[in-house]
């Protein structure tokens, strides 16, 4: 992030900025806006000049407000408005009861892929347009991840282990002062790529550098450069913009390229050889291969290939957890109720763990009710995002919302606002203050009773699950698959804490920074950790 902030100040880079934001401006004063005439806006003024373009512009500042007038005015009515955005590209905001509505599109008539695809920069800055125009690694990991999560268990807490034995250390006298966002984005890539590649490349310090380098440059290409970059420009601004990128790639493969190849052989030579006896490892290679194969995907059969599939996926693994956690830890810290929190959690996952024999499995981590509840209960009231289960209309003719009467046109963004959604108070009392155990309390009061969870009114309130009312890892068919894999991680990583240091509360939260359409954890604040007296690997 330090380099991000870095490369952002830099006198060239602001130069740049600015002149693609003048001529940004120009193209937008001149645009002609095809969004639903008969749609209220928030944040615009009609009677001003320009008022479509003056709002997009403020919107950089203004989302947080303006989410809260929509949601009071428009959509607790049940009714949809247009929400300005800083790329000049305004977007449907639906109402809550519109979620079926949305969610019932075909992926050809509504696309969550051709959202991604524009909102991320698919043309640059992924090394190669493909990967997002087909996202075959997510189809990867829907395919494979949920069944064969398991086995990993091991593996991701041996991580956890190493990563924070090393940079949280071992002294039981001394406190040590730990910048968390810079060492979540150190100790993330190594659980994640354990499950992408295994041993040792996910100790590899110069390839974990260059993944969480790929991560941030995409954040800076995607949402900052080519979002202020008009459309004609784009073409020669956006391999410019990625180079960073690309390069980042390329010093990746001096290690994945090796692995990859190795691993092609052994499946070729095991399908042609009976005899041969290889044990095939439970990675994410494997499974590309392995699915690849079966399906006759030759195009995803190439290490070249292989290797920049790596790259979205470490990109969605590392930020977001990274982010997650982040918040999650100083939203547990700055309460008055930290010490029992914390007590709480290290009660459970010491429990859990001798019920387990020592050993994490999925069934155990699935008991682990408080750590599960904590982490939620950041994702709702810390959220990152404010707007999800975006979709981009995909007809030449666009999409009629009959219940409504309105047509939207091709290219048109259409999503919820999550933001207010999860600070309803009609949904979730007191919906500003953080309450670790919010979620847990009521399912650890059924299992003690004799009565069904759900008659306690607790069903769906699993980190995991989605809903219309908890929309982190969006909802439906296009949920994120990679949420099983990262629940556990951060459970893991939350009892690996609570079970082998102390950590000092925080007087009062680091205020998140609201950046355009996003609320960014605080990363430059740190806490305070000892290692607890006796303390072992458990």
């Amino acid at each position: 992030m330090d380099a991000f902030l870095q490369r952002l100040s830099s006198p060239a880079v602001a130069i740049s900025i600015l002149l693609l934001a003048v001529y940004s401006f120009y193209n937008r004063l001149t645009a002609v806006s095809n969004i639903p005439a008969t749609l209220p806006w928030v944040g615009k003024n009609p009677s001003k000049v320009f008022a479509d373009t003056r709002a997009n512009l403020a919107s950089f500042s203004s989302v947080r407000e303006w989410l809260e007038v929509g949601y009071s005015k428009y959509g607790k009515k049940n009714m949809s408005y247009i929400l300005p955005d800083i790329s000049g590209k305004p977007q449907v905001v639906l109402p809550r009861s519109q979620m079926p509505w949305l969610l019932e599109q075909p992926d050809n008539i509504l696309s969550t892929s051709a959202f991604h695809y524009d909102t991320l920069e698919g043309d640059y800055a992924f090394t190669t347009p493909q990967i997002l125009k087909d996202p075959y690694h997510e189809h990867v990991i829907h395919k494979y991840l949920p069944r064969r999560i398991a086995p990993l268990i091991p593996d991701m807490w041996e991580e956890i282990q190493v990563a924070m034995d090393q940079t949280w250390g071992k002294d039981t006298k001394a406190w040590k002062e730990i910048g968390i966002w810079e060492n979540m984005m150190r100790i993330i890539p190594s659980i994640t790529n354990r499950m992408m590649l295994g041993l040792p490349i996910c100790r590899n310090e110069d390839f974990l550098k260059n993944m969480g380098k790929f991560a941030m440059d995409v954040i800076s290409s995607a949402s900052i450069y080519l979002r202020l970059t008009p459309r004609i420009l784009k073409p020669i601004i956006g391999p410019l913009i990625t180079i960073p990128n690309t390069r980042h790639w390329r010093n990746t493969t001096k290690y994945t390229l090796p692995i990859i190849n190795e691993r092609l052989a052994n499946f070729k030579r095991m399908q042609e050889d009976p005899s041969f006896q290889w044990n095939e490892p439970n990675d994410y290679i494997s499974w590309h291969i392995n699915l690849a194969t079966a399906e006759g995907r030759h195009d995803e059969l190439t290490p070249d290939m292989i290797s920049r599939r790596l790259m979205p996926l470490n990109f969605a693994a590392i930020h977001t957890t990274a982010l997650t956690v982040t918040n999650t830890i100083f939203d547990l810290l700055s309460s008055p109720s930290s010490s029992n929190w914390l007590e709480g959690i290290r009660e459970e996952a010491e429990r859990v763990l001798a019920e387990e024999d020592g050993q994490w499995t999925k069934a155990g981590l699935g008991r682990c009710h408080r750590s599960d509840s904590a982490i939620r209960e950041s994702m709702r009231v810390s959220n990152f995002m404010t707007r999800n289960v975006l979709r981009k209309v995909m007809p030449e003719e666009g999409i009629e919302n009959k219940a409504e009467g309105w047509r939207a046109p091709q290219g048109l963004l259409i999503g919820v606002d999550m933001h207010s959604v999860q600070h309803d108070p009609e949904i979730y009392p007191d919906p500003n203050t953080y309450d670790a155990f919010r979620f847990s309390r009521p399912r650890e009061e059924a299992d003690a009773s004799t009565v069904h969870s759900e008659v306690n009114g607790i069903k769906n309130t699993g980190l995991i699950t989605t809903s219309d009312i908890f929309l982190p890892f969006s909802h439906g068919r296009h949920a994120c698959p990679g949420r099983f894999f990262v629940s556990l991680e951060m459970k893991l990583l939350l009892a690996y804490m609570v079970m082998n240091y102390d950590v000092e509360p925080l007087k009062s939260r680091p205020p998140n920074i609201w950046f355009g359409q996003s609320s960014l954890p605080p990363m430059k604040a740190t806490i305070k950790v000892r290692r607890k007296e006796g303390a072992t690997k458990k």
